[in-house]
């Protein structure tokens, strides 16, 4: 007989598999292996929120009983966290019927997929944490008790069909409010002008200082008399300098990476979403091929902990010392503390072997896998470097009234950096030979006029780092928290910021009219809390979710009992467009995935209007502003063309798949797409015409002999490049530019418009 040793993925099972010997039997369960049912709420709320779990049956769980019914000793190797913490205690109640002594069962629990970590484990084999899998249940519960019990009512609400799929989930709905907020915020914003007065030095060495100060104060110039005036005052007045700081900056390096953390860099550095971390992570860990043996690159990535083991401290602190030397060796350990409330299940992200460097690996790593595992391996072995050193100065510069200052660093000693060469940063150098009451000399002044702008949108590395300071879950879900709410079509990736859609603020604004607990962040982070508690053994499942069901049940009662009444016009979101019939406002509809205008004088008065999929809007107070849209969308294509199938009128339309036109004769019905009139600058053939993708949720333009010439562009062509004839002309700040890369023509609007005429 041999002994049984069941974890998650068929890749780690093969990874472990080849460190043990020919005792033992290493299957995967392939995720979970029960949950609650699809088509029926599963929970008993009566009964203490009695679960209902069915058994996923499978031939993979099959195999696993027939296995465990030979086995001598089944091992539940599950991640260790609380979804695998759950997959562990399924498995058991699941193959205790095949195996009748429970003194089989013993759960492994590792940090790294090495073979010392394995045989580790198995010297020190424990019991499942019920405490956990209880908080992991209450979360499964809560997230269904929310999922399956409002969003019925919310599409019934927002798109007269319960059917319609949309959906409110307790933690995403949440982050998409975060994304909403900030939204209307820029929606509201107002920029405000102001001016900035920077002159151009000598004494020697040219620098750049700028006017920060009048009469001891901090100075505000908010128009360019005001500007004008300082510049002339300044230019009059004899510039000496009047200061001279210098002082040692020592920039220490950051904690390995966590979950939230690793997310953060890779979005930032190297432009991966965070479901595409995680995966790539995921494939790091349970193993890679490295000639002839496979083995776990990295430790596991879902934790919270900065906590570094002794052995891989002193492994790293070895490197260090033969490869660049005692300077670059930190003289101490350092070691870092966990945030408050960090579980601390696991150790930090980092590399199972330091020996294992991101060259010597390469060539059986993708290249997705090569840049992540760089920035992992070299984040962990900074943490055992020197701090880089600077030498920062600041001149200050008198000018009659006025004081300027120029400020900036050099590297004195690189310490750490000498790893992470992208966290150098720009250097801003200044002259070392000045002294107080050296005389200088303007040799330009520019004074430019500024306007504030508005705060940006998150990025996905900012939202995720958003939702950990707020705490409102937890490594294992941020992934899977920003990926939910673009795949609903809540939200969109827009250049490398989130932006929410109509859809996404609409649910939103339901939300938070008649479900606000729901989704207030901080009653959200309290329920996280909650969950913790329940996993350290401090509270019951009944408590937490009584706390939750008891207001969330009322205000579902509540609603449910307006619409029965025929509450029909319950949640409307009003716009600024007037009803071409009776000239009452029109209301914002959803149907069948797709926005429209109708008269909210419905069923007196059914005028509609259909919305272009991407039209722009601004959401305001429970209204959007959409008139200007429409009408700028109306003037950029003609109303009707000539039908090339019968020679009738073909008239614009808009449905869900954007604007098209369609022939008015019944018995042709053809449909055309809108041209936009540029020549495809590839196959010089086609001409560039109108899409929309529903994948993307954006307009974009493609060549009319699409499969045959395949050329697309996301910006709206003007005019085929006249400069290289391989692009085409698109607006960018203000100015047209070539759609080609290594075409560096650009002009005015105002220069195009002309020669076109």
């Amino acid at each position: 007989m041999k002994d049984l040793i069941i974890v998650e993925s068929p890749t780690k099972a093969r990874t472990i598999g080849q460190y043990l010997g020919k005792n033992y039997v290493v299957l995967s369960s392939q995720g979970h292996v029960r949950d609650l049912p699809k088509n029926d709420l599963g929970v008993n709320i009566e009964k203490g929120y009695e679960p209902k779990f069915e058994t996923r049956r499978t031939k993979n769980l099959a195999l696993l009983r027939e296995a465990a019914e030979g086995a001598k000793h089944v091992y539940l190797a599950t991640d260790h966290d609380r979804e695998g913490e759950a997959i562990a205690y399924d498995l058991y109640e699941i193959l205790k019927r095949v195996v009748k002594n429970d003194d089989a069962f013993s759960r492994l629990i590792f940090n790294e997929i090495t073979k010392p970590a394995i045989l580790e484990a198995l010297n020190q084999a424990s019991d499942i944490d019920l405490p956990k899998v209880e908080a992991q249940r209450t979360r499964r519960i809560l997230d269904r008790l929310v999922g399956y019990m409002l969003s019925p009512l919310l599409s019934r609400i927002l798109a007269g069909n319960r059917f319609a799929g949309l959906s409110a989930g307790r933690v995403q709905s949440v982050a998409l409010r975060f994304l909403c907020d900030r939204e209307s915020q820029i929606t509201r914003f107002t920029a405000e002008e102001y001016w900035e007065i920077e002159a151009h030095l000598r004494n020697g060495e040219p620098f750049v200082a700028s006017v920060t100060k009048r009469d001891g104060e901090k100075i505000q110039l908010s128009n360019e008399k005001e500007a004008r005036e300082a510049e002339t005052q300044i230019r009059a007045a004899k510039i000496v300098i009047a200061g001279v700081e210098e002082k040692e900056r020592r920039r220490q390096p950051a904690a390995p990476f966590i979950t939230s953390t690793l997310q953060q860099s890779a979005s930032s550095q190297l432009g991966f979403s965070p479901k595409r971390t995680m995966r790539i992570a995921q494939e790091l860990y349970e193993g890679i091929t490295l000639g002839e043996a496979t083995a776990g690159l990295i430790t596991y990535m879902r934790t919270d902990s900065v906590r570094i083991s002794a052995d891989a401290i002193k492994a790293a602190r070895s490197l260090i010392q033969a490869d660049y030397g005692s300077d670059y060796l930190e003289p101490n350990e350092r070691t870092f503390k966990n945030k408050r409330g960090s579980q601390d299940a696991h150790e930090a992200i980092r590399p199972t072997d330091i020996d294992r460097s991101p060259d010597l690996v390469a060539e059986h790593l993708s290249p997705d896998q090569q840049k992540l595992y760089g920035l992992i391996y070299r984040r962990f072995l900074a943490t055992q470097m020197t701090p880089a050193i600077y030498k920062q100065r600041k001149i200050l510069v008198s000018a009659g009234a006025y004081t300027l200052e120029a400020a900036g660093s050099t590297i004195v000693f690189d310490g750490f950096l000498k790893i992470m060469p992208d966290a150098r940063g720009k250097e801003n150098i200044i002259p070392d030979k000045v002294n107080v009451g050296d005389v200088l000399a303007i040799e330009l002044m520019e004074t430019m006029q500024k306007f504030t702008e508005p705060p940006r949108r998150y990025s996905e590395a900012g939202l995720i780092n958003l939702l950990e300071k707020e705490g409102i879950g937890r490594p294992s879900t941020y992934a899977t928290i920003i990926s939910v709410i673009q795949e609903r079509g809540y939200a969109i990736r827009d250049g490398g910021s989130l932006r929410p859609t109509l859809l996404g603020q609409m649910v939103v604004d339901f939300l938070q009219r008649f479900f606000a607990e729901t989704i207030d962040p901080l009653f959200t982070a309290h329920m996280e809390e909650d969950l913790d508690q329940i996993e350290e053994g401090g509270m019951s499942r009944v408590d937490a979710l009584n706390e939750f069901y008891g207001p969330f049940s009322k205000q579902l009662l509540e609603l449910e009992g307006k619409v029965e009444e025929g509450a029909n016009k319950l949640f409307r979101v009003g716009t600024d467009v007037k009803c071409e019939a009776c000239g009452a406002p029109m209301d914002l509809r959803f149907w069948k995935g797709s926005f429209f205008l109708g008269c909210s004088e419905y069923p007196e008065c059914k005028t509609t209007i259909n919305l272009p999929p991407d039209i722009a809007t601004q959401y305001g107070e429970g209204a959007i502003a959409v008139a200007n849209a429409l009408a700028e969308a109306a003037a950029s294509a003609v109303e009707s063309v000539p039908c090339a199938t019968c020679g009738g009128k073909m008239e614009l339309k808009t449905g869900r798949f954007g604007r098209y036109y369609k022939c008015t004769n019944a018995e042709c019905a053809a449909t055309a797409s809108v041209s936009t009139g540029v020549v495809c600058p590839t196959c010089k053939q086609g001409e560039l015409v109108e899409k929309y993708s529903t994948k993307r949720r954006r307009t974009f333009y493609s060549c009319n002999r699409y499969p045959d010439c395949r050329y697309a562009i996301g910006d709206r062509p003007t005019a085929l490049c006249p400069a290289c004839e391989e692009g085409v002309l698109v607006e960018k700040s203000g100015h047209l530019v070539c759609s080609n890369k290594i075409c560096d023509h650009q002009s005015d609007l105002e220069a195009e418009g002309d020669d076109s005429v």
